[in-house]
């Protein structure tokens, strides 16, 4: 655990973390089969996140996508604020919390100790007193992180372990839910492009019938078609398809 700055430890009654790990579990794998996609999981998460870890009055979710960091879900406006500032400057609590993959604690934002001279002008002037960054790793990977943020000082002493223990079923319900949604979207891809074939081998089909032409020479000629009226492949197999289809009927 990072602690910027000397801090005493307060006496507050928190939740024993081992309840809000079981609790959050439970809710955390209620997300994963909810089937929503990744954005209201992470929205979803986010809110969980301030219901369930005391102290906290804005949370967010911050996403690394392609090696960079990107505010994917909030409670409040105040929480994505302070996480663009601290993308643009390169410093603060989250990116520590990433780069190091262990959690940052600030108990007093008024400590002018601490190791973030561009950020904490914007994090005073937001009204935010005290913080607690969790990375979100899977295996050795960090993926992201869930930021925390309170409005009075030293709120969080005491919900180390328990935000850890949130942050960690957080981590692999999203990396679940992102890969469940790889797949469904790969599935839909697929059945796409298994129709689009269908569709075109009947357009083939039709071609050499009413030209006596090969299989070869047929795609040659929906290509060409395709060229010209600068429309999709499978667009113009369509529409011989359904054209055929049509005089069939008796159009």
């Amino acid at each position: 655990m990072d602690r910027p700055g000397d801090h005493a430890i307060g006496d507050h009654d928190r939740p024993d973390p081992d309840d809000l790990a079981v609790e959050a579990t439970e809710e955390l794998a209620n997300l994963l089969f909810s089937q929503l996609d990744q954005d209201a999981t992470l929205n979803a998460v986010a809110v969980l996140a301030s219901r369930s870890l005391p102290g906290c009055d804005a949370v967010s979710v911050t996403v690394l996508e392609d090696g960079k960091p990107r505010t994917r879900a909030s409670t409040e406006p105040v929480a994505e604020r302070i996480d663009d500032r601290q993308y643009s400057t390169g410093e603060g609590p989250c990116l520590d919390a990433m780069r190091k993959a262990a959690p940052v604690m600030v108990d007093s934002y008024a400590d002018d100790g601490l190791p973030w001279p561009q950020l904490l002008p914007d994090i005073r002037a937001n009204g935010v007193s005290s913080s607690l960054s969790l990375p979100l790793v899977v295996g050795e990977d960090v993926v992201g992180a869930l930021n925390i943020y309170g409005r009075t000082e030293r709120c969080f002493q005491g919900a180390e372990a328990a935000g850890e223990a949130f942050a960690a079923q957080a981590a692999v319900t999203l990396a679940n839910a992102t890969a469940f949604h790889r797949t469904a979207r790969l599935a839909e891809h697929l059945a796409v492009a298994l129709e689009n074939r269908d569709v075109i081998g009947q357009a083939k089909g039709i071609l050499m019938a009413s030209t006596g032409c090969s299989a070869d020479r047929a795609f040659e000629l929906l290509r060409q078609q395709s060229q010209h009226e600068n429309r999709k492949l499978v667009d113009v197999a369509r529409a011989i398809v359904a054209s055929t289809a049509k005089r069939g009927d008796g159009g």
